[in-house]
């Protein structure tokens, strides 16, 4: 049974994970774009320290626990195994990593930035930013993926 719910919450915090990543490039980054580069720093910086919440570390975050914890009791199983396995090292590899390493650098660069030069701005963290992002939906979609196929066969 504990098994049976962890799997459950795992595939919540990946699914929400990976569907806020997708709507952020589907939706958010293509309506920033069409802000000029002063709205979007605003815009930006503001979206940057209200997504800092709580239900947000522990969806974002909680997979970190809860995913090699799945994947350890899935053992016994040996195609669950595979598709947990693969699907742990994409969520933390290409989720988490690139998120600590690349996104949240850039986030803290803008949050400490007073400047009123929004096209310097503009220009070193809009494109490496959307980048970095682009890459870490793309995972999260696999990793749910992968977990989802686990679930299911």
């Amino acid at each position: 049974m504990i098994y049976e719910i962890l799997n459950i919450l795992v595939i919540l915090q990946v699914g929400l994970t990976s569907g806020l990543l997708f709507i952020f490039t589907v939706a958010v980054n293509p309506g920033l774009a069409k802000l000029n580069e002063e709205e979007y720093y605003r815009v930006m910086k503001f979206i940057n320290q209200v997504i800092l919440n709580p239900i947000f570390f522990l969806v974002f975050i909680g997979p970190v626990i809860t995913m090699p914890i799945m994947t350890y009791m899935s053992r016994n199983d040996s195609s669950m195994f595979i598709f947990a396995l693969f699907s742990t090292i994409l969520y933390l590899l290409g989720v988490v990593i690139i998120t600590s390493l690349k996104n949240v650098p850039l986030n803290n660069r803008l949050e400490e930035s007073n400047s009123e030069d929004y096209d310097e701005v503009f220009l070193w963290y809009r494109n490496p930013w959307n980048f970095w992002h682009n890459i870490r939906t793309l995972f999260g979609f696999v990793s749910f993926l992968l977990l989802s196929i686990g679930l299911v066969f």
